[in-house]
């Protein structure tokens, strides 16, 4: 009987000093995720900011670009206007 208590107090031991273990273990991957966490967060709104600047460079330029197409085909009517009242 003796050496069934002795096994079952060293079986808590181990035990317990697994369950710490794994807290202590919990305690760093947690610290570390929220780490990579935050350095992503922090990549993907550079991203976010990047392509952000990137499309309204690109609707600045397509902008001047309809505006200088309106401004062409208003050029080419008025001149099949001045064709046409010369006929």
């Amino acid at each position: 009987m003796q050496g069934k208590t002795v096994e079952k107090e060293e079986l808590l031991a181990m035990l317990s000093d697994i369950y710490d273990q794994l807290e202590e273990l919990e305690n760093v991957l947690e610290s570390n995720l929220s780490g990579l966490r935050q350095d992503w967060y922090y990549e993907q709104s550079e991203n976010i900011e990047a392509c952000e600047s990137r499309l309204e460079a690109i609707e600045e330029d397509m902008t001047v670009i309809m505006s200088e197409a309106e401004n062409i085909e208003s050029a080419k009517r008025s001149a099949r206007m001045k064709l046409e009242l010369g006929f």
